[in-house]
This record gives structure tokens, C-alpha cells and sequence, in this order.
């Protein structure tokens, strides 16, 4: 089930070919209405941080286990920080916006569930 929500999640945040949400209002009953909160999430965090991107305000980013991520992000204007947890598959859709690149870009550890990172040593 994890896997069918996270490729709706990535369907949804296609730019080229975003999955329509009305026209497959089907395939959103149940748990997977999660990939509608997930998505909506990960837009809120891109607006956010491209506001910090075009300020010059870098986000505190703190690795978690299992390949998950925490940012820590200032509001903008008013003096509140926002804390926004990630899992892997979450922080690796994050990483495919510019600014969430940006913000993600020292985190080299961060893995796909489908292809984990080879560890040499």
C-alpha cells in the first residue's frame, strides 16, 4: 500500500502530466486520500522555501533514520519557525523542486526505498 501511495503522491506532483484529482476521484477513497494531504503538503513546503531561497535564509536540515529529514524553517515576516518531518520517499519528491534541491542538496545520504544506496566499505 506504501508503494501504491507514494506513486500517487509523485503522479499528483508531475508538472509535465499531473494526475487529474476530479477525474480519478476513485483512485482517493480511503487511505489513499493520504496522497492528497502529502501532496498539498510538499507544494506548501516548495512555496515556502523558495521564499527562504529568494531571501538567502538557508532552512536547518537534520537527517533522520530510515533516510527521513527535518527541516526547520523561519516564517518569513513573522517570528515563528516552522518544523516539517519528512520520510525518505517524501524528501525525495521534495528534492525534485528547485528549491527543495536547494535546501536538501548537502543530505547525499537520502535513499529510495526502491533503490537503496550501496554503502561501500
Amino acid at each position: 500500500m506504501r508503494e501504491f501511495l507514494y506513486r500517487l503522491v509523485q503522479r499528483l506532483h508531475e508538472e509535465a502530466r499531473p494526475l487529474s484529482r476530479n477525474k480519478h476521484f476513485h483512485a482517493f477513497t480511503g487511505e489513499s486520500g493520504r496522497a492528497l494531504r502529502i501532496d498539498r503538503h510538499l507544494r506548501d513546503l516548495e512555496v515556502h522555501l523558495e521564499a527562504l531561497r529568494r531571501r538567502g535564509e538557508r532552512p536547518r536540515v537534520r537527517a533522520l533514520p530510515g533516510g527521513g529529514v527535518q527541516l526547520v524553517l523561519k516564517h518569513p515576516t513573522l517570528g515563528v519557525v516552522r518544523t516539517a518531518s519528512l520520510c525518505a520517499e517524501e524528501a525525495l519528491l521534495l528534492m525534485r523542486h528547485p528549491a527543495g534541491a536547494w535546501a536538501l542538496g548537502g543530505l547525499a545520504d537520502v535513499e529510495s526505498p526502491a533503490q537503496p544506496a550501496v554503502k561501500q566499505g
